[in-house]
C-alpha cells in the first residue's frame, strides 16, 4: 500500500529534491561564473556579502539604535522605556526577518563560492592567498 502511494504522490525525497532544484541551477550558474575570478576577487566575495547583508538591514539598525538611545536617557520616564524596548523588540523580530530575506538571497552565490573554493584546493598542491582583515 505505501508502495502504492509513494508512487502516485512521490516520496519525501522527491518533493525535497524538486523544491531544491531551482536553487541548485542557480548555485552552479554563479559556480560556473566564478571559475574565471582571481583568488583576490572570490576572497572579496565574503566582504560583497557582508556589505549587501549590512546595507540591507540599515535602515532598520539606524532605527532600533536611535529607539536605544533614547531609552538609555536618565531622564526617560521608566514606563516610556518599556513602551521603547517593546518597539524594539518588534523592529528586531521585522530585522530577523529581512536578514533571512537577505541570506536566502545570497545562499546561491555563497555555496558557489564555497564550492569554488573547495574545488581549488582540490586541484592545486599549493595556494598562495593574501591573509585579509574581516
Amino acid at each position: 500500500m505505501l508502495g502504492f502511494l509513494s508512487k502516485l504522490f512521490g516520496t519525501k525525497s522527491d518533493k525535497d529534491i524538486k523544491e531544491l532544484q531551482p536553487l541548485v541551477i542557480q548555485v552552479n550558474e554563479f559556480f560556473s561564473q566564478y571559475a574565471t575570478i582571481s583568488h583576490d576577487e572570490l576572497r572579496n566575495k565574503t566582504k560583497e556579502f557582508r556589505t549587501r547583508i549590512t546595507e540591507f538591514v540599515k535602515e532598520l539598525d539606524d532605527e532600533i539604535d536611535s529607539i536605544k538611545e533614547e531609552a538609555e536617557k536618565d531622564e526617560t520616564p521608566f514606563d516610556k522605556k518599556d513602551e521603547l524596548y517593546n518597539e524594539i523588540d518588534k523592529l528586531e523580530k521585522e530585522r530577523d526577518k529581512k536578514l533571512e530575506e537577505v541570506l536566502m538571497q545570497i545562499l546561491p552565490e555563497a555555496f558557489a563560492v564555497v564550492k569554488e573554493t573547495a574545488r581549488r584546493f582540490s586541484q592545486n598542491e599549493t595556494i598562495t592567498v593574501n591573509a585579509t582583515e574581516l
